[in-house]
């Protein structure tokens, strides 16, 4: 029996059974094993803060039901075909226990990535997309605002994938010990920065990554904010100072890299990157799928406690 996640309303998750009434022969049958929760984006969409406006652009592969609610959501899954067990795939799917699923959505994880950290891949695909969005230089000054799942991920790249100085704030007392932990800088609250990343979903965070920026800055913003409406202040330094936000989101790839990569090498990168043990490092919960539908309702409230990235474990 196969179950799926389903946001219902603003303020309920539960599971619901699944039936493949019929099984198509072009079509494989993918026991899941984990899959990630993004937070941020997953927290939007289970509270209903999205209308149907964006079903065309943020709808994901094998998402049913509407931004409206009810909805069955979720983006970075990995599994084994039933009849293969020992080879995981990566694709784009909902949390759900099994899978029907086309053969050309799948991508093999190769036996050195551990299928747990594979669940990165697809944030690391948003990780790559912001640094390619910056376009940093060797001596650019820069700084991560917001530790969650996106900026901890992105921290950890441009350290161990670009070797490149930066600072790095949050305003959680455990973060900003993790931060510490990890070997990363903490921001020292002196602006001037040539490149803020942004990554706090809030009105307040993307104000201050406006602020700190110095003269002809950019803020490279990763938030999705759904229909919430933000008020920024724009009267003062952002004139003047000739200062650039920019929206940086993983369903386009920047039109000076698209010479380069398509989506399938911007996913091997991403998988190259996460061979790299460190990335454990940011794992860490993982909560069986019976429990799922309790820590929405938690994540609804910001309730979740201290961590990085949650993983559904479709095995505990």
């Amino acid at each position: 029996m196969s179950q799926a996640l389903w946001h219902i309303n603003a303020s309920q998750s539960e599971l619901r059974e699944v039936e493949f009434t019929q099984r198509n022969s072009t079509k494989d049958l993918l026991l899941s094993r984990y899959s990630l929760i993004s937070l941020g984006t997953e927290r939007t969409v289970a509270s209903g803060c999205c209308d149907n406006r964006f079903l065309g652009e943020m709808s994901v592969p094998y998402m049913e039901g509407c931004f409206e609610l009810p909805v069955k959501y979720g983006y970075s899954l990995i599994g084994a075909k039933a009849a293969e067990p020992a080879q995981f795939f990566h694709l784009m799917h909902p949390h759900q226990s099994q899978c029907l699923v086309d053969e050309k959505a799948l991508t093999p994880i190769p036996k050195k990535l551990p299928v747990d950290r594979a669940c990165l891949i697809s944030n690391m695909e948003t990780v790559i997309n912001a640094i390619w969005d910056a376009r940093l230089s060797e001596n650019s000054r820069v700084l991560i605002l917001g530790f969650g799942a996106i900026g901890s991920l992105l921290a950890t790249t441009l350290k161990l994938q670009y070797d490149l100085e930066f600072e790095v704030w949050d305003l959680d007392d455990w973060k900003q010990m993790k931060i510490q932990a990890m070997g990363l800088k903490l921001w020292n609250n002196k602006g001037n920065f040539d490149c803020v990343f942004h990554t706090t979903a809030s009105q307040q965070g993307l104000q201050q990554a406006i602020d700190v920026c110095g003269i002809e800055g950019k803020v490279v913003e990763l938030s999705w904010y759904g229909n919430k409406k933000i008020q920024l202040n724009l009267g003062d330094s952002f004139h003047y100072g000739r200062k650039s936000i920019i929206s940086s989101q993983v369903s386009l790839i920047p039109g000076h890299m698209q010479a380069e990569y398509d989506y399938a090498k911007r996913k091997s990168l991403a998988i190259k990157y996460l061979i790299h043990p460190t990335y454990d490092e940011l794992i860490s919960h993982k909560i069986p799928f019976s429990d799922s539908p309790q820590f929405f309702k938690k994540l609804r409230k910001s309730a979740t406690g201290p961590g990085l990235n949650w993983l559904i474990d479709y095995h505990s």
